[in-house]
């Protein structure tokens, strides 16, 4: 007798398993790269300014605006509060690929998120989820919004591996500045190797067009 086929929701994204159902995969590129949700660059120009690349890693940032976000929320039927709620706040989108041969561990919370401005550089605190949760809660709003919500955003923690690479939104009060982005990386199976870092200046909250 045939061996029924292992489910496809089982199935992990790259190096590990059950970490990255294809639903959430396909929600994410749609959400990466999907029009009209990110626009199409177009001029080799426009690209290099919005990528770093060297020896260990890659990365490129995409910029979405409150009329973008609401195109890509209302086509999966979010509630309007829930829309209002995500729009009203800035979205950029990291995507970064490991280059090493070792291990890169992905963790926010050691990346710094600064305002571009004479006053000390001051620190910008994302929102991370615990903010969002809070926010659906008091909407009361549906776990399978919250899920599809959670599924954009850039993870907290991953331990990219050899070629590994991930994406995500990262969404910080609104800017009408330009700011920076430190992203610090730990490396090794057990963190103890080199830490990485990149500086991503000049990152800014794309507006609507007027």
């Amino acid at each position: 007798m045939q061996k029924p086929a292992t489910p496809i929701t089982h199935r992990r994204y790259k190096y590990h398993h059950h970490r990255f159902p294809v639903f959430s995969f396909a929600l994410l590129f749609c959400f990466l790269f999907c029009s009209p949700l990110l626009a199409v660059e177009k001029t080799a120009s426009k690209k290099k300014e919005n990528t770093y690349e060297d020896s260990e890693i890659y990365l490129r940032t995409v910029y979405r605006s409150p009329e973008q976000l609401a195109a890509f929320y209302e086509g999966r039927e979010f509630p309007q509060e829930a829309i209002k709620r995500i729009t009203q706040s800035c979205y950029f989108t990291i995507i970064l690929k490991n280059k090493t041969d070792d291990i890169l561990w992905l963790e926010i919370d050691n990346w710094q998120f600064s305002a571009n401005s004479a006053q000390n550089n001051q620190i910008i605190q994302r929102y991370n989820r615990a903010y969002w949760n809070k926010q659906w809660d008091e909407i009361n709003l549906k776990q399978a919004f919250r899920s599809t919500f959670g599924w954009t955003l850039m993870p907290d923690v991953r331990d990219l591996r050899a070629g590994e690479g991930v994406g995500g939104s990262i969404p910080i009060p609104m800017q009408t500045d330009k700011f920076s982005v430190t992203l610090n990386f730990a490396t090794g199976k057990d963190k103890k190797g080199k830490m990485k870092s990149v500086t991503l200046p000049n990152i800014q909250c794309k507006q609507d067009e007027k």
